[in-house]
């Protein structure tokens, strides 16, 4: 029983623990599929987790914690997005100052609120399925933002390559010349690429303050 139950423990540190990374490369993977470099995605990642501690430890509510780190992760991308596609800056260099960024605005952000303690999102609990061993507590017992990280993978796959605004993405991001000479608006385009990526970064770093650590730490 014990092996079991060690073993059940490191496969839901490791779930746990892989969740805000794949939330964050989904989101990265259409970010580089229209043709942008984002390094910035760590920055995204931490504003979006102190955006949705701090929303969730006023008003108590997972939605708006939620809500509040993907909105933070969005504003991050917005800004990158001016930066790279308005003002052509380095993508390289924009998306380490916008880590950069992240990091300190994240760590000033979150001072007040060092060792403050919230209640974890809930586990969405499947009746009997939920009471297999192993299996049970890992595919079955896991709370919403780690199955929408799987969702996501499905829906951007399809989104990808099987539809045809993922055709024009991808299009675009192998060549923006010949996806502009056709008429389509490859910055437009982009910018709306890097708000998604944006938004899923930040649902990572919502996942990090109030599922993975429930506590707000340096």
């Amino acid at each position: 029983m014990a092996t079991i139950t060690t073993v059940e423990l490191i496969l839901l540190t490791v779930v746990s623990a892989a969740t805000p990374l794949l939330l964050a490369a989904t989101g990265e993977l259409v970010v580089e599929k229209s043709g942008i470099l984002n390094l910035g995605v760590e920055g995204m990642m931490l504003v979006g987790a102190v955006s949705a501690f701090i929303a969730m430890l006023t008003t108590g509510s997972w939605a708006l914690g939620i809500v509040a780190g993907a909105a933070a992760g969005v504003i991050m991308s917005m800004l990158f997005g001016v930066l790279t596609l308005f003002f052509l800056a380095n993508q390289v260099a924009s998306g380490l100052a916008l880590t950069l960024f992240g990091i300190g605005i994240s760590s000033l952000l979150g001072i007040p609120f060092i060792g403050l303690p919230i209640e974890k999102l809930p586990a969405l609990d499947i009746p009997v399925l939920g009471d297999i061993p192993i299996l049970g507590p890992l595919l079955f017992k896991q709370d919403f933002l780690i199955y929408f990280s799987v969702l996501m993978v499905v829906v951007v796959h399809f989104f990808l390559f099987r539809t045809r605004a993922g055709l024009i993405l991808r299009a675009v991001g192998e060549s923006h010349d010949a996806a502009h000479s056709i008429g389509y608006s490859v910055i437009r385009i982009r910018f709306f690429a890097v708000m998604f990526g944006g938004a899923m970064a930040g649902l990572g770093g919502a996942f990090l303050s109030l599922s993975y650590t429930p506590m707000w730490v340096e």
